[in-house]
């Protein structure tokens, strides 16, 4: 849902205002980060506690800033290319660099946060107090 939500955003800026691109990007993650975080909480991970929510966040917000990041260098290179380009083909472009930086990131995030931080266990059964224990030893907070 934040994907297209965000390369409308990016692409709502590139294309009404004089903004660099990667200004745009940054713009765009500043206002969807956090509740895209909450989003996926909630919908996806079916994590509804508010256990290590602060590290969680963290790392969400890690992860989403890696994306921006090679999105904004990405879109830079693409602004350099294009520079001359109608609103159009630099839009075009844009959003193939905005959409390749942020999948990227997304492959890594979804193995690190879905399969692992905030992995469900097997058909509902509870971890025991050994794998309990070897999960509070990979993140001492």
């Amino acid at each position: 849902m934040f994907v297209p939500i965000g390369q409308i955003l990016v692409l709502t800026l590139h294309g009404t205002t004089d903004l660099p691109d990667p200004i745009c990007i940054l713009i765009s993650a500043m206002v969807l980060t956090l509740p895209n975080y909450f989003a996926n909480k909630l919908y996806v991970w079916r994590d509804a506690n508010s256990d290590n929510l602060r590290t969680q966040i963290l790392v969400f917000w890690v992860a989403a800033m890696l994306g921006t990041g090679f999105a904004m260098g990405l879109a830079a290179i693409t602004d350099a290319v294009t520079a001359g380009s109608s609103k159009v083909v630099s839009g075009f472009w844009l959003f193939i660099a905005q959409f390749t930086g942020y999948g990227i990131v997304w492959v890594g995030r979804y193995f690190f946060l879905d399969k692992w931080l905030f992995k469900v266990t097997h058909h509902g059964d509870e971890p025991s107090a050994v794998e309990l224990e070897e999960l509070h030893q990979d993140f001492p907070i």
